[in-house]
């Protein structure tokens, strides 16, 4: 993984273990668990992923994405920010 493709997933793991994760609780965390079915994050803690995602990523999320599997793990996010930010800078 690259260094700047590893920065997406960092940042990602950081916010979790910092917001959605009981301070004294040791988790395994893969970048491919599924952040809902494993209790991470729920329906409200979603929104304040996502508001996440858009100010530290400096995107919108439109309604429309916000779908299971855009969202579902780490690898799903980090690669939807990753193809979100190609078609943004395609469009530049």
């Amino acid at each position: 993984m690259s260094g700047k493709n590893h920065t997406i997933e960092a940042a990602l793991v950081a916010y979790i273990w910092r917001e959605c994760l009981p301070k004294n609780e040791c988790v395994d965390l893969d970048v491919n668990d599924n952040l809902f079915e494993r209790g991470i994050v729920d329906s409200a803690g979603l929104i304040s992923f996502i508001s996440f995602v858009e100010q530290e990523f400096k995107l919108t999320i439109p309604d429309e994405d916000l779908l299971p599997q855009n969202f579902a793990s780490i690898a799903s996010i980090a690669r939807y920010i990753r193809l979100h930010k190609e078609a943004v800078n395609a469009n530049d």
